[in-house]
């Protein structure tokens, strides 16, 4: 054997001993031996994006097109192969005028037009605000709204929308969550808004899906501290809905810690913030077999102040999304139809300071992160759950 290679050999055995000493000690404290950080420290979890995720379609134009959300789906594509997500998530306000209820249906049907052109169904959050502000819940339920609400609704119709392009509509979310206009209002009249609501879509589109969805953690009207949040029945706000109206449970749970600067553990355990027997007990009350769970997990919080800011890695964000995946499949074991909608817009700019996206604009393939949202995805499907998105790139 020539020196060199002697030598080779040697350095060779000296750095598999090495490396088996640091594995059996890894193993010994029940850690695994090779992390997503270990590999984004040598600079390698990028070759790792490349799993295929998506349900076998691949949309086609996606990156032209005006709609956000398609547009971001594009990047999504890039990650999965194809097409990941059977939904996509939009958001809109409430009309407070004939003016502004043709020129909102106006702009919601281009969307809806363009998301069933790419072959994406819509999920449609109708949040109780206006270009007043928030909406107030009594004045809703007395019929403040109504006309507005109708002229919305059939101008949707005369735009040529279909009760499939309609997709799902979702009226007063998580309205056990202290962000709305209903300090004096009752849970009954969430119930009585939300089967107004939808009555006067159904009106118009008998076939169209509508949905409830609530948080998992009930809040008092007052009191946004989320420490205090509990975890309570939810069939005092289902319970006056007619049977049959609504087609699916929505079941919000997010993970929470408090800031860097603040004791406190948070709450990160899915089977605490999306407690199944809750979500059985309220799709029962409604009188469906389909639950979906809008979730997510954050990479940083709190990003407006820097003392304050909380960071989260990526084998943390593998950990909480394990467990929303646990979640749902003992949904789907119980015999419910189940989606997983994963909120994951970057919203740190924006006061709400969290980032909830799992890579950088234009970047999907250079975050350890999107390892493990290609992953939960790929598991999902695998356990044949539906997976659907909020996600979307602004125009700047």
């Amino acid at each position: 054997m020539k020196r060199r290679d002697f030598i080779w050999a040697i350095g060779f055995m000296v750095a598999t001993a090495a490396f088996s000493i640091y594995v059996t000690s890894l193993a010994l404290l029940n850690r695994p031996p090779i992390t997503l950080d270990f590999l984004r420290n040598l600079g390698l979890s990028r070759t790792f994006t490349t799993a295929q995720c998506g349900m076998g379609q691949k949309l086609i134009g996606l990156e032209g097109s005006s709609e956000p959300h398609l547009k971001k789906l594009a990047e999504y594509q890039q990650v999965c192969g194809t097409n990941p997500a059977s939904r996509l998530m939009v958001f809109t306000d409430m009309p407070n005028s004939d003016s502004v209820a043709v020129d909102n249906a106006t702009k919601m049907a281009k969307t809806l037009k363009d998301m069933a052109g790419a072959g994406v169904k819509a999920l449609v959050v109708l949040e109780p605000v206006t270009n007043w502000g928030a909406v107030d819940f009594n004045e809703y339920r007395n019929g403040f709204y109504d006309v507005w609400l109708d002229t919305y609704f059939k101008t949707l119709k005369q735009s040529g929308i279909t009760d499939e392009q309609m997709g799902m509509w979702v009226p007063f979310p998580e309205a056990n969550l202290p962000y709305w206009n209903h300090q004096n209002s009752k849970p009954d009249d969430f119930a009585a808004n939300v089967t107004k609501t939808v009555i006067l879509q159904k009106k118009y589109f008998p076939n169209s899906k509508a949905s409830v969805m609530l948080n998992s953690a009930t809040y008092a009207n007052d009191d946004f501290d989320w420490r205090r949040g509990e975890y309570i029945s939810l069939v005092p706000y289902l319970k006056t809905i007619p049977k049959g109206l609504i087609d699916s449970f929505g079941y919000q749970g997010l993970p929470w810690a408090p800031p860097s600067n603040q004791p406190g553990v948070g709450v990160m355990d899915a089977n605490e913030y999306l407690n199944t027997k809750i979500a059985i007990e309220s799709a029962n009350q409604l009188g469906v077999k389909s639950i979906w769970l809008n979730t997510g997990t954050f990479g940083r919080k709190y990003t407006l102040d820097p003392e304050k800011t909380v960071v989260f890695t990526a084998e943390q964000r593998k950990d909480i999304l394990a467990g929303v995946q646990t979640q749902a499949k003992t949904l789907r074991d119980q015999g419910y139809s189940v989606a997983v909608n994963l909120f994951a817009e970057d919203k740190s700019g924006t006061q709400e300071a969290t980032d909830w996206s799992y890579w950088a604009n234009g970047q999907p393939k250079k975050s350890p992160d999107s390892v493990i949202f290609a992953d939960f995805v790929s598991d999902l499907h695998r356990e044949h759950i539906d997976f659907w998105l909020f996600d979307q790139i602004h125009d700047r």
